[in-house]
């Protein structure tokens, strides 16, 4: 069977393998959450696209419904396994929109 997807993603210090559920930074394995880790799957495998609220909650949690804050609490531990702070992110982007306030 073939598949179209890379084995891994590479960004920055980081190698993402995700048929192993693994992210690896400098040789080492970076624990995440599997709902972290997924939201970083879904963000890696869409690089450059805005990804909006409401498309990750339905990814990430299909057959649930969920506060807001569960994504918020995903991406801020994302951000936190990357050293990837909020303020200056290199890899995690967010873009406010009158939408969501």
């Amino acid at each position: 069977m073939t598949t179209d997807l890379p084995a891994a993603y590479q960004f920055g210090q980081f190698t993402l393998v995700p048929t192993e559920r693994r992210l690896v930074c400098d040789g080492k394995v970076v624990p995440l959450t599997p709902k972290v880790f997924d939201t970083l799957v879904l963000l890696v495998k869409n690089p450059g696209r805005l990804i909006e609220k409401e498309e990750l909650l339905r990814a990430l949690w299909p057959h649930s419904v969920v506060e807001e804050v569960a994504l918020a609490h995903n991406v801020s531990q994302l951000r936190k396994a990357l050293g990837d702070p909020a303020e200056d992110p290199k890899f995690v982007g967010e873009i406010a929109s009158e939408r969501y306030r």
